[in-house]
């Protein structure tokens, strides 16, 4: 039986007087990944800055644990045990590697003082590079940053915004590896923005689609048949 983390309840969100998500209800299974999938512009950003705090205007509820957070502020959410990793990655190009990680300290649950091997284990690369300045890296190499970063947050949750776009194809693969072995061994609970569907369907156990800010489907990733992609999902 599934027990749920996130639970999405008739969420709306308005931008002045747009109106951009619709009535959404979702859950969003423990210990396992959720792809959100649609075309570009459809809400996908918008929904998980509601989940996180970051967008003015939600009305619904959004349920963590039971607990409902939607007039709370965005860092309470991190402290509760929700990364987030936002669209762009945004890593502090003038900070080094080791630098940016430790960003994550100040939202982290267990006052960390320096940053857990177990972090360079997962990004081998990162600990080769810790002295060299954010900005130096490659676009694949400041997104497995930005998820280091992200993780000494030690979430319960992690919220990852297109974590494969514009990167390199084996660094995609590096990613797609991460996410399975968060999920697997450590039981963290995902939600995934993604347009590849290739992508989504290697790494999620769930899907769900919107379009124009309303839901139109959702379900088993394995359930995930040609009529929905081709209406939802192809260019």
């Amino acid at each position: 039986m599934m027990t749920t983390m996130i639970d999405v309840r008739a969420l709306n969100q308005y931008y002045g007087q747009s109106h951009t998500l619709w009535d959404i209800d979702i859950e969003i299974a423990q210990g396992q990944c959720t792809c959100v999938l649609g075309r570009n512009g459809v809400g996908k950003t918008t929904l998980m800055q509601s989940i996180m705090g970051l967008v003015p205007n939600v009305q619904g509820e959004v349920l963590f644990s039971g607990q409902n957070m939607v007039k709370l502020p965005a860092e309470s959410r991190a402290s509760m045990g929700i990364g987030y990793i936002p669209q762009g990655r945004q890593i502090f190009s003038q900070l080094t590697v080791e630098e940016n990680i430790r960003t994550g300290f100040f939202a982290s649950r267990s006052k960390l003082k320096n940053v857990p091997a177990t972090i360079y284990e997962l990004f081998p690369v990162l600990a080769e590079m810790r002295r060299r300045r954010g900005g130096d890296l490659s676009g694949g190499q400041q997104q497995q940053l930005a998820i280091a970063r992200a993780l000494v947050l030690e979430p319960t949750v992690l919220i990852m915004d297109e974590p494969a776009e514009g990167i390199q194809p084996t660094i995609v693969q590096e990613i797609a590896d991460v996410i399975k072995s968060l999920v697997r061994d450590k039981g963290i609970t995902v939600i995934l923005v993604e347009q590849k569907l290739a992508f989504a369907r290697q790494v999620g156990n769930h899907y769900v689609i919107l379009d124009r800010g309303r839901l139109m489907a959702k379900g088993l990733m394995s359930d995930l048949d040609d009529t929905i992609v081709d209406q939802y999902l192809t260019v």
